[in-house]
């Protein structure tokens, strides 16, 4: 048996369904494109011109940014949502989230993107996911018609986020939808293959950026298209407001899922997790072998295989130095933590860059229950 719905926490509420579930099946990549002039029903459509059965039109920016989204190849599908958030006035980000959430036909999604907000409702957006940080990731995009660069950039300063990250195009026609252009470009790709600022971008227009203006927008860690560098365009940059690289993020989410899927498998598997050292095996078994799959799709790095070897490197001045790439730490149930049913963990491990680590923290309850705490 398997979970339906991979949205709950607290494993030993969800509802068992099938064996063979959708949350096992969807991708931390997977974004949802929300209208917020129009009510749609939660839509999988696999071509742009299912919006219009959907009762919008070519002029729409959803419609032009779904575009641009299939116009990258590779994608197969994408998810469309809509809240008339105009004449709903009362609906915010957060209610408009948990109406989705709610709704029957809802499937679970990571990265949010909008059809166009303005610097205010944008705010709104960011305030809303700030505590959705182990589950979300947020695609803002501003024009520099309505907004100034250095407007954009004292917003992305002011939302110091992992999970948000801001996008700028040159215009206000939204031919070049740089938020759903890079979603394209991620999720087409494998996992661990990608890295978001030197990806080649297809189907856009020239951008008008100047020498100053794209050093600026270099400078302050906004995401853009460059302009051409032997015909081809890349994305600059690709970081969130707290300019982690987007990948980061992504990888740390697909851990924290992955990671409470499995407990999930095992609490359904085994009923209970025994506070002894049996049920300290079982987690720090399910919690290692989350990192090695890691390994396997190209996101951590090993010595000889081993993504919690110690590795050795020698610096500028030919000294020896040994890095620890990862480590699992699992505490042992003390008194106080067999009487709360708790098994309190962290663990790390180094990307493949040699550079970064992700780093994930929190406690698993006897119940199964995963709460994930503290950021990278």
């Amino acid at each position: 048996m398997a979970i339906y719905k991979p949205t709950l926490n607290f494993l030993n509420t969800i509802n068992v369904d099938t064996k063979y579930s959708k949350s096992y099946l969807t991708d931390v990549r997977d974004a949802l494109f929300l209208s917020t002039v129009k009510d749609v029903e939660p839509t999988v459509i696999t071509e742009v011109t299912d919006l219009i059965t959907l009762g919008f039109t070519t002029s729409d920016p959803i419609y032009k940014k779904v575009a641009d989204a299939f116009g990258q190849g590779g994608i197969d599908n994408i998810l469309i949502y809509g809240v008339d958030m105009v004449t709903a006035t009362s609906m915010t980000p957060e209610s408009v989230m948990e109406a989705y959430d709610n709704h029957v036909l809802a499937t679970d999604y990571t990265i949010l993107i909008l059809d166009v907000v303005d610097m205010a409702k944008a705010q709104l957006w960011a305030t809303a996911f700030k505590p959705l940080i182990d589950d979300k990731h947020l695609f803002l995009q501003f024009d520099t018609v309505t907004n100034t660069i250095a407007e954009i950039n004292t917003f992305k300063t002011t939302n110091n986020l992992d999970n948000a990250s801001v996008f700028v195009i040159d215009n206000d026609t939204y031919t070049n939808n740089l938020d759903s252009i890079t979603w394209a470009r991620v999720r087409n790709r494998d996992l661990g293959s990608y890295i978001v600022h030197s990806t080649e971008v297809r189907n856009v227009t020239k951008p008008n950026w100047t020498k100053t203006e794209q050093q600026n927008l270099k400078d302050m860690g906004l995401n853009f298209i460059s302009n051409p560098i032997r015909g081809k365009f890349h994305i600059q940059n690709g970081l969130t407001t707290s300019e982690l690289p987007i990948e980061v993020h992504l990888y740390r989410l697909w851990e924290i899922k992955t990671l409470r899927e499995r407990l999930t498998r095992l609490q359904i598997e085994t009923d209970k997790i025994p506070i002894n050292e049996s049920g300290y095996e079982m987690i720090e078994g399910t919690i290692k072998g989350v990192i090695f799959t890691a390994v396997n799709m190209g996101i951590a790095k090993t010595v000889n295989g081993d993504p919690l070897a110690i590795e050795r490197r020698t610096d500028d001045n030919g000294n020896s130095l040994d890095y620890l790439l990862g480590k699992v730490e699992l505490q042992f149930p003390s008194e106080e933590d067999i009487r709360n049913a708790d098994f309190k963990f962290r663990y790390f491990h180094t990307l493949l860059d040699g550079i970064r680590h992700v780093d994930v923290s929190g406690y698993i309850s006897q119940t199964g229950e995963l709460i994930i705490g503290g950021t990278q």
